[in-house]
């Protein structure tokens, strides 16, 4: 899961795998802006989440934060 995956990280990831000749797994696609439909900084501003925007690390434990208030949200299981 990433925020705003389906217009780079996800493809990032396929031209990535084949380069280096790795078969792509099975996985789903999780993207937090698709969901929230609003820009991480905006998002987490909203949530009280901490984050250092563009930091590696930090857009992904926000990303995930989101993704969790998602599922609580909607009550999907985990």
């Amino acid at each position: 899961m990433v925020h705003n995956g389906f217009s780079f990280d996800f493809h990032c990831l396929k031209h990535t795998l084949e380069y280096y000749n790795i078969e792509t797994p099975a996985y789903t696609g999780h993207c937090t802006y698709k969901i929230f439909k609003n820009n991480l900084a905006a998002l987490c501003k909203e949530y009280k989440i901490p984050l250092n925007h563009h930091d590696a690390l930090s857009d992904a434990m926000a990303c995930a934060k989101l993704y969790l208030l998602h599922l609580e949200k909607n009550k999907i299981a985990k």
